[in-house]
C-alpha cells in the first residue's frame, strides 16, 4: 500500500479525525511532512476534509459525516505526556515500521496503539510472505503497581499473541517488538524453548531508535 492508501484506510475508521503529527506517528512515517502533503493532496481530490480544531488541522474522511461534537483533545493530559517517551508502545511500533520499510517490507496495516485498537499491531509483507508483529511498550507503573511486575503481564500478553497467531497460520512469520529493557531481556531467556517451537523473532528497540532482530 502507498502512504496515501494507508492514510485513506486509517481515516475511514476514525470519524473523530486526526492531526498530521499523530497520523505520522501512528503510521510510522519518516516525517510529519509526509502525512501533511498526502492529506493536502487527498483534500484536493475530495477524499479528505481538513478542519482546524484547537489550533491544529485535523484530517477527516470526506465520505463520512464529521461528528457534531468533538472532544477538545483526544487524550488526557497524562496520556499526552507518554507519547514523548521512547518506550511508549506507539514509539516502539513506529520504529519497527521504519525498520521493516528499510528492509523492503510493504506495510499492510498498523494498529492505532494510542486508542488501543484491537487486532495485529503490525502486518507487513515481503516476497509474498506476511509478517505479523505484536508490539509492547514498557510500563511507567502506578503507586500500586511496580513497572517490573506490570512488564511481566505485558510480556505474557505478547507471548499469548504469538500463540494465537501461530494457531491462525502455521506458515506466517511472527514477531514481538519490545523496548530494550533488562526486564524484558530476562523474561525472554526464560522462554527460549517456546521461541524455538513457535518460530518467531524479537524486534528490540533501543532508546536511540535503533532496531535489532533476534
Amino acid at each position: 500500500m502507498t502512504i496515501s492508501e494507508r492514510i485513506m484506510s486509517f481515516l475511514q475508521d476514525r470519524s473523530e479525525g486526526i492531526d498530521d503529527d499523530e497520523l505520522a506517528k501512528i503510521l510510522g512515517l519518516k516525517a510529519r511532512q509526509q502525512a501533511n502533503s498526502r492529506c493536502r493532496q487527498l483534500a484536493k481530490e475530495g477524499l479528505v476534509i481538513r478542519r482546524q480544531l484547537q489550533g491544529k488541522i485535523h484530517n477527516f474522511w470526506a465520505r463520512k459525516p464529521i461528528p457534531d461534537t468533538l472532544v477538545n483533545t483526544p487524550y488526557s493530559s497524562n496520556d499526552v505526556s507518554k507519547f514523548e517517551l521512547w518506550f511508549w508502545e506507539g514509539k516502539v511500533q513506529a520504529q519497527v515500521v521504519r525498520y521493516l520499510e528499510s528492509q523492503h517490507y510493504s506495510i499492510q496495516s498498523v494498529a492505532d496503539t494510542a486508542r488501543h485498537q484491537q487486532g495485529k499491531d503490525i502486518v507487513a509483507e515481503r516476497n509474498g510472505k506476511q509478517l505479523w508483529v505484536s508490539v509492547k511498550g514498557y510500563p511507567r507503573g502506578t503507586p500500586k503497581t511496580n513497572p517490573s511486575v506490570q512488564a511481566g503481564h505485558w510480556f505474557k500478553q505478547a507471548i499469548f499473541d504469538v500463540v494465537e497467531y501461530r494457531g491462525q497460520d502455521k506458515s506466517v512469520l511472527l514477531g514481538v517488538a519490545l523496548p530494550d529493557y533488562p526486564r524484558y531481556r530476562s523474561l525472554t531467556k526464560k522462554t527460549t524453548w517456546f521461541k524455538a517451537i513457535a518460530d518467531f523473532r524479537y524486534f528490540w528497540v533501543k532508546q536511540n531508535g535503533e532496531v535489532s532482530v533476534e
